[in-house]
C-alpha cells in the first residue's frame, strides 16, 4: 500500500500537478497519549491520494493544495484514523490515538508479550493510565482500586505514609497476601513507583498466568511497564497539581456540660454517688467547654505533586529521564509523607542483533504517621476521651492535662487520658528511607528466531527510624521519663535472569519456547536500641550518648535468603483458532530443609477462538473466544529465613539473685520442623472473551476456583518441651471461588467521544480443613482492651470470621428480665437491668457464655464493583469513576470506649445522648451506667457488628486542553480540576468503611480524605 502511494505521489509531482496549487498547508501529527511527534503517518487531503504526503521525523508535513479549505485524513497502522477540517492559512495540529480495544493490542505477560486476543489465561489490563495519574495518588495500588475485576484494593487507613493492600481473588493464607510486582520484566522490591512513570499495568490473576514467576507469585502478579523514550527530537512533559484534603466526617464528643450530666446520670443508674468533679457547684471549671478536640487534631492538609520527564533519542538509542516530587500532609497534625524520585531509562541498539538497556530508580522518602488503631493511645479516640473543659495549652504554653494542677483532686473523674494534641506534636520523629533499584539487560539475536536475554536487578535499601519522646508532666497520663528509640538497617537484593526465547512460524502453525534460569539473593542487617533519662530535652541533646540509662541490650538482626528457579514454557497456536500454553517451574529455597526445599509447579492453559472458524459468520461479533487454565504456584512468604534450623535467642531479661540483677541468657524459643513443605496455590479458571460492533464493545467473564493447599500455620507448642513457640506446619486447605465480569463500550456522537466501563466480581472464601493443626479452630488474638476477642477461623467458615453472641435488643423493664428464664426457672441474665442488651441463649443451656457464639460473616467483601465514564468533546475531557463493595461486616470497636461510661471516666461520643432511657425505649445504645454487670460492652456480641457496604464516587476530573503551536510545534497544555472521594454512601457509623479486610477492629481509624486538586499537564 505504501509503495503504491509513493509511486502515485511521485508521478503526480513529476507531471506538474503541483503547478496549479494556490495554497500551502503546514501541520504536525502527534501521539495523543504522549504528545510526541509522530513520524511516518500518512496525510491525505480531501480523500485524494494524489494530494498526500508522509510526516517527517519531527512529525511535520506540508501540502500544496488547490482549495483553501477542506478535510485532511491522517492514518497509521494500529492507530485510529482521524479526519479533520483544515484552513490553509492556519497551522494544523492532529493527534493520533491507539485503536480503542484493538484485537491486536499487545500486553505484557510473564517473560514476554502476547496479543490480547490470543491470551489463554486470566489477564487484565488497567485502562486509561494517562488520566488515572492525574488523580491525587501516590502509589500504583491506588490506581487499581475499582478498576479491575477480581482485584480488591483496601485503603486500610488515610495515613499519608500507608499503602493500600491489594488482594487478588480472595485470601488464601494467613500470611502475606500481597501480589508480586514486576517492573520492566524484573521482580520489584523497591520503593513506591512514581505513578507518572507508569506506561501500562497488567494483572496476572490466575496461577497459569503467574506460574512463570513462581515463589513470590502465589497471590497474583502486577506487571508494570514504565515509560520509554522514542526516536525523535527531545520531548519535555511537565505535570503538576496542588491539592487540599480534609476529613469526610469526624466524630464529635460531648461538651463539658453534657459530659458532667451524662456521668451524673450514669452514676445514679448504677446506684452510686456521682463524682463531685461533675457537680457544677463543686467544680464549676469542669462545666465550661474550652476545646473541641476534634477541631484541634484535624486539619486541611496540602498535597503537592510535580513530575518532569525528558525523553527522546535516535533510531538506535532512546532515553527517558524523569524527576518526581510528592508531598502530602496528613489529616492529623504532624503527619505527612514526602517522596523524591529519579528515574534514568535507556535502550540502545549496538548492532542489528545486539541490544542493551538500563532502568535506574532512586527514591528518597520519609513518612510520619500516627497510631489510630489502639483503644488506649490512638490519637482520634483520645480526642474523644479528653476533657472538653481543658484547654490545649496552659498559661505558660505547656500542654494542659485533663485538669489544672490546682484541681488535681478531680483528676480521677476524667480518666488516664493523653492530651491528643501533645500525642501528635510532642514526639520528635525522623524516618528517612533511601532506595536504589537498578535493572540492566543485554539481548542478542542468536538466530533469526532465537533470542538470548540476560537481565540483572539490584535493589539497595537504607533506613533509619528515630523517635524521641519527651516527658509528659501534665495530669491525665503523665510520664516523668523521656525516651529515645532508634533503629537502622540496610538490605541488598540481587536478581539475575538468563532467558532464551524461540519463536517460529510454520505456515499456519506458531510455536514459542521460553527457558529461564533465575537466581536471587538477599542480605539484611538491622539494629535497634532504647535509652532513657535525658537531663535535657533540647534537639541538640537528643543523642544516645546523653542518656543516663540503657533499658536493654541493643537488638540486632541479620539474615540471608536465596532462591533459584528453572522455568520452561511452550506456547502453540494453529491458524489463529486453537491456542495452548504449558509451563513447569522448579523452585529451590534456602528457607526449608534440604529434603523439602525443592519443588515443582506446573501450569497449562488453552483457548478456542470460535470467531476464527470458517463456520462462524457474524457482522456483529469481532471476537469470540473461550479458554480454560489450571496451574500451581508455591508460596513461602510466611516461612522464617531459618525455619528448618531455628537459631537460639539471646537477651538480658532473666533476673536472678538478691537484690535482683539482669542476667545474660541464651534460649531456644521455637520448635523446628524439618518436614515443612511449600504452601501451594492452585487455580482452575474458565473464561469467555468477546468483542462486538467493530471492537466498540468488549466483554470478559471468568469463573475460578482457587485453593491454597498445605496452608502454613504455627502449631501450638508441646507443653512438655519447655519451648514457648510451636513449629510452623502444613495444616490445612483454603478455597476461594468466584465470578468476574467486565464490560467496556466506546463510541462517539458527532464531536463527542465517550467510553463507559464497568466491572464486578464475587467471591466465596472458606477454610476447608485444618487436618494437621493442633486445634479444631484458630482463635485469633486481636482484641479490644484484652476483653473482647471477636475473630475465629474454623473449617467450613471464611478466614477471620466474626464469632459472636447474637443480641436481640434491649431489656425495656424488669418484668422482661424476670421472664427471660431457663428450663430450671432461673434468670438467663441475672445481672441485667432495664436498658441492658439481651443476649441470645443460642445453645439453650440457660446461660450466656462463649458456647452461644455463632459465625457472622467477615470483613472481606462478597461483591466488589467499579464504574468508569470518560468523555471528550472538542478540547474538553471529563472522567467519572465510582467503586463500591457489598457483603462486608465491620467490627466497630470504637463503641467499646466511646459509648461506655463504665470505664475510667473518659468523655463519650455525642451519640450516647441517644442511649436508652425509659423516655427513649427505641434506642440501640445501652443505658449509660458507671457499672456494667451485664457486660454489655465486655461481651463479644454482634452489637459491635455493622454493615461496611459502601459506594464511593472515587473521582471526578474535568480538563481543557490548549494548543501552544505558536510557541513550539506539537506543544500543548491541559488544565484540569479533580475531586477525590467526593461522596460516600454507606450505613456504617464509623469514620470510614475502608478499614481493612482481615482481623480489623475499628477504634477510630485514620479516615480516607476528601481531596480537591487543580493541575496541568504540559508537553513540548
Amino acid at each position: 500500500m505504501k509503495s503504491k502511494f509513493y509511486c502515485l505521489f511521485l508521478l503526480y509531482v513529476l507531471s506538474g500537478g503541483g503547478l496549479y496549487a494556490q495554497h500551502v498547508l503546514k501541520g504536525v501529527v502527534l501521539g495523543k497519549a504522549d504528545k510526541a511527534p509522530f513520524p511516518g503517518a500518512t496525510v491525505i487531503a480531501n480523500g485524494d491520494i494524489y494530494k498526500g504526503t508522509v510526516t517527517d521525523t519531527k512529525g511535520e508535513f506540508t501540502l500544496d493544495l488547490a482549495n483553501e479549505t477542506g478535510e485532511v485524513t491522517v492514518s497509521f497502522i494500529g492507530m485510529e484514523t482521524v479526519t479533520v477540517p483544515y484552513q490553509a492559512s492556519v497551522f494544523l495540529s492532529v493527534e493520533l490515538a491507539e485503536e480503542t480495544n484493538s484485537l491486536d493490542e499487545v500486553v505484557v505477560i510473564g517473560y514476554g508479550t502476547a496479543k490480547r486476543s490470543n491470551l489463554t489465561t486470566a489477564v487484565a489490563t488497567l485502562e486509561n493510565v494517562s488520566r488515572t495519574v492525574d488523580r491525587p495518588i501516590s502509589s500504583p495500588q491506588e490506581m487499581l482500586q475499582g478498576q479491575v475485576a477480581g482485584v480488591t484494593v483496601v485503603s486500610n487507613s488515610g495515613d499519608p505514609g500507608s499503602s493500600p493492600s491489594v488482594i487478588i481473588r480472595g485470601r488464601g493464607t494467613f500470611n502475606n497476601e500481597e501480589p508480586l510486582y514486576v517492573v520492566d520484566g524484573m521482580p520489584y522490591y523497591g520503593s513506591r513507583i512514581n505513578p507518572n512513570d507508569i506506561e501500562s499495568m497488567v494483572v496476572l490473576k490466575d496461577a497459569a498466568a503467574a506460574a512463570i514467576y513462581g515463589a513470590q507469585a502465589a497471590s497474583g502478579v502486577i506487571v508494570i511497564t514504565t515509560k520509554s523514550g522514542k526516536s525523535g527530537a527531545p520531548r519535555v512533559a511537565l505535570d503538576f497539581y496542588q491539592g487540599w484534603q480534609s476529613a469526610y466526617r469526624t466524630p464529635q464528643a460531648l461538651n463539658a456540660t453534657e459530659y458532667s450530666q451524662a456521668y451524673t446520670q450514669a452514676a445514679i443508674h448504677a446506684g452510686a454517688t456521682p463524682n463531685p468533679a461533675h457537680d457544677s457547684n463543686v467544680n464549676p471549671w469542669g462545666q465550661v467547654t474550652r476545646t473541641n478536640w476534634m477541631d484541634e487534631i484535624f486539619r486541611t492538609g496540602a498535597i503537592t505533586n510535580a513530575n518532569l520527564q525528558i525523553s527522546g533519542g535516535s533510531d538506535r538509542a532512546r532515553y527517558s529521564t524523569s524527576f518526581g516530587y510528592h508531598k502530602k500532609e496528613g489529616l492529623l497534625l504532624n503527619t505527612d509523607y514526602e517522596l523524591f524520585s529519579l528515574r534514568l531509562k535507556g535502550d540502545y541498539e549496538i548492532t542489528n542483533k545486539f541490544r542493551v538497556g538500563q532502568n535506574v530508580y532512586l527514591n528518597q522518602s520519609a513518612a510520619y504517621g500516627t497510631n489510630t488503631s489502639s483503644s488506649y493511645s490512638g490519637a482520634i479516640i483520645n480526642a474523644i476521651y479528653m476533657n472538653p473543659a481543658a484547654p490545649v495549652y496552659d498559661e505558660d504554653g505547656n500542654f494542659h492535662g485533663t485538669v489544672p494542677f490546682e484541681l488535681s483532686q478531680f483528676a480521677g473523674a476524667y480518666g488516664d487520658t493523653y492530651n491528643p494534641v501533645s500525642l501528635l506534636l510532642r514526639p520528635s520523629r525522623k524516618a528517612p528511607r533511601f532506595n536504589v533499584n537498578a535493572i540492566t539487560y543485554a539481548e542478542y539475536d542468536v538466530l533469526e528466531d532465537l533470542t538470548f536475554k540476560s537481565s540483572f536487578s539490584l535493589d539497595l535499601w537504607n533506613w533509619s527510624d528515630r523517635t524521641f519522646s519527651p516527658r509528659a508532666p501534665e495530669i491525665g497520663r503523665p510520664s516523668n521519663m523521656n525516651y529515645l528509640d532508634q533503629s537502622s538497617g540496610n538490605s541488598t537484593r540481587w536478581i539475575w535472569d538468563q532467558q532464551l526465547n524461540y519463536n517460529k512460524t510454520f505456515g499456519r502453525h506458531n510455536l514459542g519456547l521460553t527457558a529461564v534460569y533465575t537466581a536471587q539473593f538477599r542480605k539484611e542487617e538491622s539494629h535497634s536500641f532504647t535509652v532513657q533519662d535525658f537531663d535535657r530535652e533540647d534537639d541538640w541533646f537528643q543523642y544516645p550518648g546523653n542518656a543516663n540509662t540503657i533499658l536493654n541490650v541493643p537488638g540486632y538482626s541479620a539474615f540471608e535468603d536465596a532462591l533459584t528457579s528453572a522455568i520452561g514454557r511452550a506456547t502453540y497456536d494453529f491458524d489463529d483458532r486453537y491456542f495452548i500454553m504449558g509451563s513447569i517451574r522448579r523452585d529451590q529455597t534456602s528457607r526449608l530443609a534440604p529434603s523439602t526445599r525443592t519443588d515443582f509447579f506446573p501450569a497449562v492453559s488453552g483457548a478456542w477462538k470460535i470467531s476464527s472458524e470458517s463456520f462462524f459468520q457474524s457482522n456483529l461479533i469481532d471476537l469470540l473466544k473461550i479458554r480454560a487454565s489450571w496451574g500451581q504456584v508455591g508460596n513461602i512468604s510466611s516461612v522464617g529465613y531459618y525455619a528448618f534450623n531455628v537459631p537460639m535467642s539471646a537477651g538480658n531479661n532473666v533476673i536472678l539473685g538478691e537484690p535482683g540483677e539482669r542476667n545474660r541468657h541464651i534460649s531456644l524459643n521455637e520448635i523446628t520442623n524439618a518436614n515443612l513443605k511449600w504452601e501451594r496455590s492452585e487455580t482452575l479458571n474458565f473464561g469467555l472473551d468477546a468483542t462486538l460492533f467493530q471492537n466498540k464493545l468488549q466483554f470478559t467473564a471468568e469463573y475460578y476456583e482457587k485453593y491454597t493447599r498445605g496452608l502454613i500455620l504455627r502449631n501450638s507448642p508441646d507443653p512438655h518441651s519447655g519451648v514457648p513457640t510451636g513449629a510452623l506446619s502444613n495444616v490445612g486447605t483454603v478455597s476461594n471461588k468466584g465470578l468476574e465480569m467486565s464490560l467496556n463500550y466506546s463510541g462517539n456522537v458527532g464531536e463527542l467521544s465517550y467510553q463507559v466501563g464497568g466491572n464486578f466480581s464475587t467471591i466465596k472464601n472458606e477454610l476447608v480443613d485444618l487436618d494437621e493443626f493442633t486445634n479444631d479452630f484458630i482463635q485469633h488474638s486481636d482484641n479490644i482492651r484484652t476483653s473482647v476477642y471477636p475473630f475465629r477461623s474454623e473449617p467450613g467458615q471464611p478466614l477471620y470470621s466474626y464469632h459472636l453472641i447474637p443480641n436481640t435488643g434491649i431489656f425495656q423493664n424488669q418484668e422482661q428480665i424476670d421472664s427471660y428464664l431457663n428450663s430450671d426457672g432461673e434468670k438467663i441474665q441475672p445481672n441485667a437491668r432495664p436498658g441492658d442488651l439481651i443476649f441470645q441463649d443460642v445453645n439453650g443451656d440457660g446461660r450466656i457464655n462463649d458456647s452461644d457464639r455463632i459465625f457472622m460473616g467477615n470483613a472481606m467483601p462478597d461483591f466488589t464493583y467499579g464504574i468508569n465514564i470518560t468523555m471528550e468533546y472538542k478540547n474538553f475531557d471529563l472522567m467519572v469513576f465510582g467503586q463500591g463493595v457489598s457483603g462486608v461486616e465491620l467490627f466497630n470497636g470504637y463503641k467499646h470506649t466511646a459509648y461506655n461510661a463504665g470505664l475510667q471516666g473518659y468523655n463519650l461520643d455525642r451519640r450516647v445522648l441517644d442511649a436508652w432511657t425509659t423516655q427513649n425505649p427505641n434506642a440501640t445504645i445501652p443505658v449509660l451506667s458507671t457499672q456494667d454487670p451485664n457486660s454489655n460492652f465486655g461481651t463479644a456480641s454482634d452489637w459491635y457488628l455493622e454493615s461496611g457496604d459502601y459506594f464511593r464516587i472515587k473521582n471526578i476530573s474535568l480538563g481543557y486542553t490548549f494548543s501552544l503551536e505558536q510557541w513550539k510545534t506539537g506543544s500543548q497544555v491541559r488544565l484540569y480540576g479533580s475531586a477525590e472521594n467526593l461522596a460516600t454512601f454507606t450505613k456504617y457509623s464509623g469514620l470510614d468503611p475502608e478499614v481493612g479486610s482481615g482481623t480489623v477492629i475499628d477504634n477510630g481509624v485514620f479516615p480516607s480524605p476528601r481531596t480537591f486538586t487543580v493541575g496541568f499537564n504540559m508537553n513540548f
